[in-house]
């Protein structure tokens, strides 16, 4: 009755109850050639740098995962405290006196900047944190498994979710895990059936992201590369110049 539903059920409200179709993404019409690496092999792999010392793509979407999500709890964080901070000092202050209106404005922005601080710090290094967990657990699934599902986010949120609360006892962690897991679950569900109406998968997308920060690496390095030969252009020709008139000279006949 159980396989019956399921066979039956809709893959566009239920993604996870069926497997992607391995033409979908295949240009030639052709499947997808099948790898023989074991789930355990593909999670080392995706800790292992390539010949040129880069990082794997899985990886690298954890990493800019991790850093996008310090750096919104940094910017939530500190609009929160600052403001807070400005309410605070003109509650506080409103009966004193002041030498003068720069030192009011300073000892304002002062306030403000390291309420700013603080709440960066507070916010920023756990929304990073957590989201990096988030991030790796649901990759180090998916990559064990070898495709994504919505397994992936519940066992990922609710890992993350009970890790960020362990430290408030058995109950909170319980409770932390649950949210965690079934927050993950919408979450997890809604990316899915983006994925299949759309006609990508996740590793397209981050194959996709990855170029774009080999593009973005070559332009700097084009533009660097154009720096300094402008910079050093005028450098360089005198000392063509010097070699041609004086000549070569080997290290042994420098004195």
């Amino acid at each position: 009755m159980i396989r019956t539903a399921i066979r039956l059920t809709p893959t566009f409200a239920f993604p996870f109850f069926e497997k992607r179709n391995i033409n979908d993404h295949d240009k030639l019409h052709n499947p997808e050639p099948q790898t023989v690496d074991t789930g355990l092999e593909r999670v080392k792999k995706m800790f292992q740098r390539d010949e040129f010392e880069e990082v794997s793509v899985e990886l690298h979407n954890v990493i800019q995962a991790t850093l996008s999500g310090s750096f919104i709890g940094a910017c939530f964080g500190g609009f929160l405290k600052s403001r807070d901070a400005y309410i605070k000092f003109i509650e506080r202050n409103q009966a004193t006196a002041f030498t003068s209106t720069m030192q009011a404005k300073k000892q304002l922005q002062d306030h403000v900047t390291i309420g700013f601080a603080k709440g960066a710090v507070h916010w920023g290094w756990r929304l990073g944190l957590f989201t990096g967990c988030f991030s790796l657990i649901t990759t180090v699934i998916a990559v064990y498994r070898g495709e994504p599902s919505l397994v992936d986010y519940i066992m990922a949120g609710a890992l993350t979710g009970g890790m960020y609360k362990a430290n408030l006892g058995i109950a909170a962690t319980i409770v932390g895990a649950t949210l965690g897991g079934a927050l993950s679950a919408i979450g997890g569900l809604l990316i899915l059936n983006i994925l299949k109406i759309s006609g990508v998968s996740m590793d397209e997308i981050r194959g996709a992201l990855y170029k774009i920060k080999l593009a973005r690496e070559d332009q700097y390095n084009q533009v660097l590369e154009k720096s300094a030969k402008e910079k050093h252009d005028n450098l360089t020709r005198h000392h063509d110049k010097l070699v041609t008139e004086k000549g070569e000279k080997k290290i042994e006949e420098i004195s």
